[in-house]
């Protein structure tokens, strides 16, 4: 097994020990037992648009009218023919994969049990698309949403994805690992010539809040790294020693896994 493969894999073991994030309302949590969901549309495994692993809960009513509340990691984005948004999700409640509609969407609570409103403003801010098609979201040359669209790039290509699964190996985001992440989102978007507001380190860092990344998350953002060269590759494994550090739990077998995975892939040692 090469040390690419390897690296994949260790990351993956620790996305299956996450277990279902902890929410504030857990106590609204339903599901029927029917399991009222979209069927994943045809060839949701090529085609759509990533999404990271986004965490939150929604109030949903399928076809035929049965009513869930129901924990979500959203890690692509489809359209059905009608051009209709379709959150391919992990459903926690379920633990497995599941679709669902965004116009059957009823509501969306943050894990700390906040809601979330308008759902246009939140669709458009997590993942960058207008619905419904006629919602006035912002003027189409607002400068916060240019920014906020190139934050969210930056951040994506230079590994937000993986140093939240380092993050979120114990079971929980900590905030000192969280304020880790945050920082190095922030020394990326600055090395692109970005300095971020107050404001939109605020919304960056409930962005990595909400963060719970799915296999398939990790592995898109694994094959971004390796595309970017060594460099790249020895920055993220160093933020992620720092990630995992920052918690004070840090157990020397990881930070060694790391150091070896660094050292095959880039000749550097992290230790």
């Amino acid at each position: 097994m090469n040390a690419i493969t390897s690296l994949k894999t260790f990351l993956a073991d620790r996305v299956e020990l996450f277990g279902a994030p902890l929410y504030a309302s857990a106590g609204r949590l339903s599901v029927p037992a029917d399991d009222p969901h979209d069927e994943l549309a045809a060839g949701h495994g090529e085609d759509h648009d990533p999404a990271d692993g986004q965490s939150f809960a929604i109030d949903y009513v399928d076809h035929a009218g049965n009513e869930s509340h129901r924990r979500i990691s959203v890690w692509a984005v489809q359209r059905n023919v009608e051009g209709v948004p379709i959150l391919i999700a992990k459903c926690h409640e379920r633990q497995a994969t599941r679709a669902f509609r965004v116009d059957r969407i009823t509501a969306i609570t943050d894990l700390d049990g906040a809601r979330r409103e308008p759902l246009s403003r939140f669709f458009f801010e997590t993942f960058g698309f207008v619905w419904p098609k006629n919602a006035i979201i912002v003027p189409p040359d607002e400068p916060a949403d240019v920014r906020w669209d190139r934050i969210r790039t930056i951040t994506r290509k230079t590994g937000v994805v993986l140093l939240a699964a380092l993050a979120l190996a114990d079971g929980e985001m900590g905030a000192a690992e969280a304020e880790e992440v945050v920082f190095f989102c922030e020394r990326a978007c600055s090395a692109e010539g970005l300095d971020l507001t107050g404001a939109e380190r605020e919304r960056l860092a409930a962005y990595v809040g909400r963060l719970r990344p799915t296999t398939e998350a990790i592995d898109g953002a694994l094959d971004t790294l390796f595309e970017s060269g060594n460099e790249a590759i020895a920055t993220v494994l160093k933020a992620g020693l720092r990630v995992v550090k920052a918690d004070g739990s840090l157990r020397a077998e990881e930070a060694e896994l790391l150091d070896t995975y660094c050292y095959a892939l880039t000749g550097r040692h992290l230790l």
